[in-house]
């Protein structure tokens, strides 16, 4: 899915400036620019199309009368004085589902904004680097947090620390950008809910042993597969009466090779796969 979630700040920013009356709006025309641009650089052709025919539909004959140069005013993507949405939300609709825009489009828009005009921003900016640390794997994190506290102790307050290059190097959040993926290592960073059926199964089965929970130690399906390896193989072994002497030699030795072929081929990895299988069987 497109990674379009800042569109939501995005939306409050104009909602904010749609509110206003045409004074206020003129008065913060340079900042209702900066806005209307973020929104129509992130769209797709078609919502563009559409924002430009509402625009016109609904205030083409007032632009003609204030000239041609009242055409860049960004007041008639915003005015919602007619009584309906401003122009300018066909523009943040198809933005919001827009499959080209990721992390690193939204990042090269940001970084052209000059620094006079960077504050009206600044939502996007933040909302950047949340994305983009949300989204990195704990290495990435530690990485990024490590180059920031470098470059200030305060750097969580100005978020265009993070989008801008420094002393040569690229901007700290492309540690971020460029590491996506999920974390499974059970660190601090690891989140739980996207863990999978092996990896609950594994850090269960230490948290036990660090913890000695009898209860989980005693029925966890690790045990009741081995238990239940073992009861084959003992029962296997249990009737010469009914099976031939090498047949049942034969059941005791692949019993055995199945036991312990986790530890010598494969190591402790194998078991939390077989625990997985188990938890998989059982759904």
């Amino acid at each position: 899915m497109a990674d379009n979630k800042d569109i939501a700040v995005l939306a409050k920013k104009v909602y904010e400036l749609s509110a206003l009356t045409l004074e206020e709006l003129e008065d913060r025309k340079w900042e209702a620019l900066l806005i209307v641009n973020a929104a129509i650089s992130s769209a797709i052709a078609d919502g563009v199309a559409r924002m430009h025919a509402d625009k016109e539909a609904r205030w083409g004959a007032q632009i003609q009368e204030e000239g041609i140069l009242s055409r860049l005013h960004p007041k008639w993507l915003l005015r919602t004085d007619d009584g309906k949405p401003p122009a300018i939300q066909h523009a943040l609709a198809s933005a919001r589902d827009n499959p080209h825009r990721d992390l690193r489009t939204r990042l090269q828009a940001l970084q052209f904004i000059a620094p006079a005009d960077r504050e009206p921003l600044t939502e996007l900016a933040r909302a950047l680097a949340t994305d983009a640390y949300a989204g990195a794997r704990g290495d990435a994190r530690d990485l990024f947090i490590t180059r920031m506290r470098g470059l200030s102790k305060e750097w969580f307050k100005d978020p265009w620390l993070t989008l801008l290059p420094h002393d040569g190097n690229p901007p700290p959040v492309s540690i971020l950008i460029e590491n996506q993926g999920s974390t499974h290592d059970g660190g601090w960073h690891d989140d739980p809910t996207d863990d999978t059926e092996l990896e609950k199964a594994q850090f269960l089965w230490a948290d036990a042993i660090r913890t000695w929970d009898v209860d989980f130690l005693r029925d966890n399906p690790l045990s009741q597969l081995y238990l239940s390896v073992e009861t084959a193989a003992m029962t296997a072994a249990e009737t010469a009466s009914e099976v031939a002497s090498s047949a049942n030699e034969a059941a005791k030795g692949v019993a055995t090779i199945v036991k312990w072929a986790p530890y010598v081929a494969a190591g402790i990895p194998v078991l939390g796969l077989t625990t997985a299988a188990l938890a998989a069987a059982r759904q």
